[in-house]
């Protein structure tokens, strides 16, 4: 198994190695990986670890403790440890890009209450957060940099991202992939904003 020699390993893992693997782990989300991703060797090795750690390393020990929090309903870390990994991950820096400012303008014309660049209870930042009565829904923005080479396939870290705002913050997740937004025609007036405002509103339908 791999856990196993992982676990055989742990103590010639340095900071990077050790988070680069628990964020695998997190990623792949095999239901074998909880093993090995709850081990208290891991765990306490991650505790005594965490002044080595870089901003980098604690956004990837952040994201492998929300997904130790969505397999067995809680964190193993302490308050000062997990608090630690959630303040540098929200306060990350984002860039905004063009496609984002595009579909805000887009669907600010539909009426709907929207907030840009919202921070989840789970730590996330998000591009943008819906309210349509006591419902709230997430739609993020994803451009090439989300997607696997340039297929249509969802890199890892989108893929967790989507799925841990699903399962700890409950939210509905709607993502707005760069060519579907692209492939929006023209009126004959030569603006896409009425195409562009169709398309939100079925997505949030």
């Amino acid at each position: 198994k791999a856990a196993e020699v992982a676990l055989l390993r742990l103590h010639d893992f340095n900071s990077q190695n050790l988070a680069n693997t628990v964020w695998a782990y997190a990623v792949s989300n095999f239901p074998s990986n909880v093993e090995f991703g709850t081990h208290p060797e891991l765990v306490n090795l991650i505790v005594s670890s965490v002044d080595n750690f870089d901003e980098k390393e604690l956004f990837q020990l952040h994201q492998w403790n929300l997904w130790v929090r969505e397999k067995i309903g809680k964190s193993l870390l302490p308050l000062h440890v997990s608090g630690h990994c959630l303040k540098i991950f929200s306060s990350s820096r984002f860039s905004y890009s063009i496609l984002q400012s595009d579909v805000a303008r887009a669907l600010h014309s539909t009426g709907v209450a929207f907030k840009e660049d919202a921070i989840l209870n789970s730590g996330y930042r998000i591009d943008l957060l819906v309210s349509i009565g006591e419902k709230e829904i997430v739609i993020e923005v994803d451009g090439p940099s989300h997607f696997i080479g340039r297929s249509k396939k969802q890199n890892g870290k989108t893929m967790l991202k989507h799925r841990q705002i699903r399962a700890l913050d409950n939210l509905k997740v709607i993502s707005v992939p760069y060519w579907e937004w692209n492939a929006i025609k023209e009126d004959l007036k030569g603006d896409k904003l009425k195409g562009q405002a169709k398309y939100l509103k079925k997505l949030l339908e």
